[in-house]
């Protein structure tokens, strides 16, 4: 891993947000790939590659500090990277992600900054490890084995946490289990300065098949929940069996790209909790689904105009999509909450996650 500014590019098109900075994990496993700085300069995209990473596919800011995660790794030891931003990235961290992990999918830190959290897929391993003041992981994580299984034998033979996701309001944290068709629900103890302790509490399982990725919790403390296998969405409360289900997308028969199968995978909720942001990526949408009611709602599918959308970032008038197969980032502007017609907005190498700047960095 090096900190060092790798090579920069310019893209020469606008944004109608006032959001001017991006951080992206561009993933592949050339110089150029890692951490990469986008800033919008006289109308123009500037990139720079403030470090370099090899498959870096998820990131995730601490809450008070300009200090970004990032899982890393493809087919060989996974790694849990983190590094202090500001002209440059400073690597404070280089973990293994797991002792057998092959591919660490998502990063999560709590809200209050005390721990940083690692789903690993590959392994079915939790990986948690206290934060120092700093924001550096500190030594000696606790690693949680999950077990389990679903009926789909390709991808269920086994406990395949995707996401870890904290519930804002009561600090528990729910893991999303893709292999063993559960949404998992622990409660976090950070009471000791040096340590982290988690137990699990509940569990709650979808319909079979499902194989639940990414979720996001609703305003009113229900979780809606991605179907990578189903290519659902499922909508329902922590612990519980019971899940309203709706198709995540209108299209059917093989997908445009990679596989034959939809395989969807991100979502995010809008700023007032009423819809959720779908990237269907086998067909190259974006749907927009009503979760506040009982049942979720599909309200429209849009062409995502990239290839193989891997992530959603929401912003105040529009939502950016990054295609991972394309290497564009799109928006979608959003009228009263519903996603328009996608447009380009910057050309980066492979991008697989987007986060807006750090408060803290102005």
């Amino acid at each position: 891993m090096t900190s060092s500014p790798a090579q920069s590019a310019e893209s020469a098109v606008s944004s109608e947000s006032v959001e001017t900075t991006l951080f992206v994990a561009s993933r592949g496993a050339s110089p150029e790939h890692g951490l990469v700085r986008a800033d919008l300069r006289d109308g123009a995209w500037r990139l720079r590659t403030l470090a370099t990473a090899d498959q870096l596919s998820a990131l995730a800011w601490h809450p008070t500090l300009p200090v970004v995660y990032g899982t890393a790794g493809v087919n060989r030891t996974g790694q849990l990277l983190a590094w202090r931003v500001g002209d440059g990235a400073e690597l404070l961290a280089d973990e293994v992600a797991g002792p057998e992990e092959l591919e660490p999918c998502h990063v999560a830190v709590d809200p209050t900054g005390g721990t940083v959290v690692v789903t690993n897929y590959t392994s079915g391993q939790l990986a948690l490890w206290r934060l120092a003041e700093d924001g550096t992981p500190l030594p000696d994580p606790l690693r949680i084995q999950l077990e389990g299984s679903g009926p789909e034998t390709a991808r269920q033979d086994a406990a395949h946490p995707h996401q870890a996701v904290f519930d804002p309001a009561t600090g528990q944290m729910y893991v999303i289990d893709l292999g063993a068709d559960l949404v998992r629900s622990f409660e976090v103890d950070l009471s000791d300065p040096a340590t982290v302790s988690a137990r699990e509490v509940a569990t709650g399982a979808v319909p079979p098949g499902t194989g639940p990725r990414h979720a996001v919790v609703l305003p009113d403390g229900r979780l809606a929940v991605s179907g990578e296998l189903g290519s659902t969405l499922v909508v329902g409360r922590p612990g519980s069996d019971e899940w309203a289900v709706a198709a995540s997308t209108t299209r059917t028969g093989p997908a445009r790209t990679r596989h034959e199968r939809n395989y969807p995978g991100d979502l995010q909720l809008s700023a007032d909790g009423r819809y959720v942001y779908f990237a269907n990526r086998g067909y190259d949408t974006i749907s927009v689904l009503d979760v506040s009611g009982a049942e979720p709602v599909l309200v429209v599918e849009r062409d995502a105009v990239v290839r193989w959308p891997q992530h959603i970032h929401v912003r105040e008038d529009d939502i950016l999509v990054a295609g991972w197969d394309s290497s564009q980032i799109v928006r979608l502007p959003l009228v009263d909450g519903v996603a328009g017609e996608a447009e380009e907005l910057l050309v980066v190498d492979s991008p697989g996650w987007i986060l807006p700047t750090h408060p803290a960095l102005g």
